[in-house]
């Protein structure tokens, strides 16, 4: 595969979600969706110079089950979502719904996915010396396609947190779940099959939080 055509399909999801929202949401400003996107890439920035200096404080040196999940919950899903919850509450947030703001992270979310699957394609291709073709192929993927969506809807997730605290209502379980569910994909992502399923399992569970979060907090707001 052309490393430049599959970075180009990274950010198709992007680009069609985009337009999507400007052409199918009433009140969607293609200014806040543009600011969403920048908010996706400044998230980037602190989190991947964390989680440089930060991995060596966590190698596991027992390599126990357990201890490699604590690991992936607080390097990526602690550090990822932690950083995209501060930099989310940088939104402008005067007369914003919760609908809007709830997309407006998912973009933010799916920017940020796009950035980090172009990353995992060039490391795969550069190990391709080392793998077959059909495995770097998987490797894509599942890297690309289910990161892009984990880091959308743990964004949607967290997105809905900030509305909430902005209106006094500080929601942690809501983050917490985002935070344990990322950490959760991102461990095993990389585990063998059929190990590897449960990441599916964790995207799923984070879309119907996502529903479920959103018909609590609008039915809230509604009161």
């Amino acid at each position: 595969m052309n490393v430049y055509a599959a970075i180009i399909l990274c950010f198709i999801p992007l680009v069609t979600v985009f337009l999507l929202f400007k052409i199918l949401v009433e009140g969607i400003s293609v200014i806040k969706e543009l600011i969403a996107c920048l908010i996706g890439l400044i998230a980037l920035i602190p989190i991947t110079v964390l989680q440089f200096f930060a991995g060596d404080f966590f190698i596991v040196k027992g390599q126990t089950f357990f201890m490699l999940l604590v690991r992936a919950v607080i390097l990526y899903g602690l550090i990822e979502e932690g950083i995209k919850c501060g930099t989310l509450f940088l939104f402008p947030s005067k007369e914003i719904s919760l609908k809007h703001m709830f997309l407006y992270s998912l973009l933010a979310g799916l920017f940020l996915g796009c950035f980090e699957s172009v990353i995992y394609i060039i490391n795969s291709i550069q190990k391709a010396s080392a793998r077959s073709g059909e495995v770097l192929l998987y490797m894509i993927y599942l890297r690309s396609f289910t990161s892009i969506v984990i880091h959308t809807f743990a964004a949607g997730l967290v997105g809905m947190f900030v509305y909430a605290a902005r209106r006094k209502e500080l929601r942690f379980g809501v983050l917490a779940y985002a935070v344990a569910l990322h950490g959760i994909y991102d461990f095993f992502a990389i585990m063998p099959v059929p190990l590897n399923l449960f990441s599916y399992v964790a995207i799923v569970l984070l879309v119907v939080e996502c529903r479920i979060v959103y018909l609590r907090l609008n039915q809230s707001v509604s009161l």
